[in-house]
């Protein structure tokens, strides 16, 4: 228990820390802005239409590279929680108390009934003994078409050498 309150802790603080780095880069951000904003247009419409491209341009790039950056955020943050070991033991409890009885009770029910018509499992026998004999026969029968082959073409060689 101790175990699951120190890990929620510490997620607890890795979501702060988070919090606060986002707010640091969205300092970043609004200051690079007002920077931009700032700086005088000196020069002809061109050139402004030039800084205006510019920096659409990298806004653009930093979306992509903010998203790109996210998606590995949350991918690694679903393999951890996916990986962890409160997980898997909330899985393992899970499967303990679902499928366990689940598949207990199937089986139960499997047996019975072919306890009752034991019909049923006697046909599913006999077709797997019929279906390995079939193919038990089917390796032998080309196995011995090969060998066949074989030994035609030996019977050839020597025939017309002889000849």
């Amino acid at each position: 228990m101790n175990f699951i309150l120190v890990q929620g802790a510490r997620m607890r603080d890795v979501l702060v820390g988070a919090a606060y780095q986002a707010e640091d880069a969205a300092e970043l951000v609004v200051a690079g802005v007002r920077f931009s904003v700032t700086r005088p247009f000196a020069g002809t419409a061109t050139s402004v239409q030039r800084r205006l491209d510019e920096m659409a341009g990298r806004g653009a790039a930093e979306r992509e590279r903010a998203q790109r950056r996210a998606a590995a955020a949350l991918d690694a943050a679903m393999t951890a929680v996916a990986t962890s070991a409160v997980v898997n033991r909330l899985v393992d409890a899970q499967v303990e108390r679902i499928l366990r009885p689940l598949v207990r009770d199937i089986l139960d029910d499997v047996l019975a009934l072919l306890e009752k018509e034991p019909d049923r499992i006697q046909s599913l026998v006999r077709g797997q003994r019929d279906t390995m004999v079939d193919e038990l026969v089917g390796r032998i029968r080309s196995g011995a078409a090969a060998g066949d082959d074989a030994v035609d073409r030996i019977t050839t060689r020597v025939l017309r050498r002889d000849a």
